[in-house]
């Protein structure tokens, strides 16, 4: 195996730079504030709406792009 072959191995096995636990499938975000608050994946549930913590206005949820069901 060559150095190349070697180094290329090496960067493969090294992943995405996400940190080690939950991951995460979206966030609700408040529009007239900007919060921002990411959501798990257990947390999900479409039904269950959330309020801002700083102005209590609704907030909508977001998928993120990699999760299968995109809002964006």
């Amino acid at each position: 195996m060559g150095l190349y072959e070697t180094l290329r191995t090496a960067v493969a096995d090294l992943g995405p730079d996400e940190p080690a636990g939950e991951r995460y499938v979206g966030a609700y975000w408040c529009d007239d504030c900007d919060v921002r608050e990411p959501v798990g994946v257990g947390e999900l549930d479409e039904s269950d709406g959330r309020a801002c913590p700083d102005c209590h206005a609704e907030m909508r949820l977001e998928r993120s792009p990699d999760s299968g069901d995109c809002a964006c």
